[in-house]
């Protein structure tokens, strides 16, 4: 395949195939492992997000192949850019993306922290929510951590207020609650997404590219996921689960 890949490692967890139509992420997260992965530093990763060579024209070959060969795994975009960086709204390349999934009748998840932005596509996914899926990362209540920690990113009601519009359009969302930054401020998260039924699929995993601000006796917390979420359709990552003691 040409742009379209197979997650290792963690990445393998959230999604069998991905995706990333940009180099580079403008919301300068904290906590992003891509920087050191591609030996860069986050401020020149955060500076200029750009489109990758030709994405389009890959994509479209690489869709085309997965239809023929009948190959049905979901697409995720993205783990190492969010699909609405600020430059998409020019460039639009996610809206492209997402005809030609629909085209060739690939299935396919956004994840993103972009908020409100993300509804200019709604339209399209709305009119086929058998092929697609809506995800978005709920990390903090605090503005104030939240401004730290995810600085250029949308902020948390913009990113709820996406989740309640998809999934009043019928398509099924889910949320990465990771990483873990503060477990109370993501059990309230947790307990409010619950409460307002519009999510779908809950996503647990820890804090691994960062320190985290606050000392987290994993064990507890995952008992209290658990009992927040019996009844709910979640995951917890690998990385979670060993940090609290258990095999996964």
């Amino acid at each position: 395949m040409r742009i379209i890949y197979e997650p290792r490692g963690r990445a393998l967890e959230y999604a069998p195939l991905a995706v990333s139509l940009y180099r580079g992420c403008s919301h300068g997260c904290r906590y992003c492992f891509v920087p050191a992965s591609l030996r860069t530093t986050p401020e020149e990763f955060a500076a200029d997000p750009r489109p990758r060579t030709d994405a389009i024209d890959r994509l479209t070959l690489d869709l085309h192949n997965l239809h023929v060969a009948g190959d049905t795994r979901e697409v995720l975009m993205s783990f190492t850019t969010d699909p609405y960086q600020p430059i998409d709204r020019e460039l639009k390349l996610t809206r492209e993306a997402i005809e030609l999934f629909i085209k060739w009748t690939v299935p396919f998840t956004i994840l993103t922290k972009a908020g409100m932005a993300s509804l200019r596509d709604l339209d399209l996914m709305a009119a086929h929510p058998e092929l697609c899926r809506y995800g978005t990362t709920l990390t903090l209540t605090d503005p104030v951590m939240e401004a730290y920690w995810e600085p250029r990113a949308a902020g948390l009601f913009s990113r709820i207020g996406a989740l309640e519009q998809f999934h009043a359009a019928g398509i099924r969302t889910w949320v990465s609650f990771e990483p873990v930054i503060d477990p109370e401020q993501t059990l309230k998260l947790i307990r409010y997404c619950c409460q307002a039924g519009i999510v779908d699929e809950f996503r647990i995993g820890k804090m691994n590219h960062a320190i985290s601000p606050t000392r987290i006796d994993h064990a507890h917390f995952l008992h209290q996921v658990r009992k927040e979420l019996r009844g709910k359709q979640y995951i917890i990552k690998k990385d979670l689960l060993r940090a609290a003691g258990e095999t996964p």
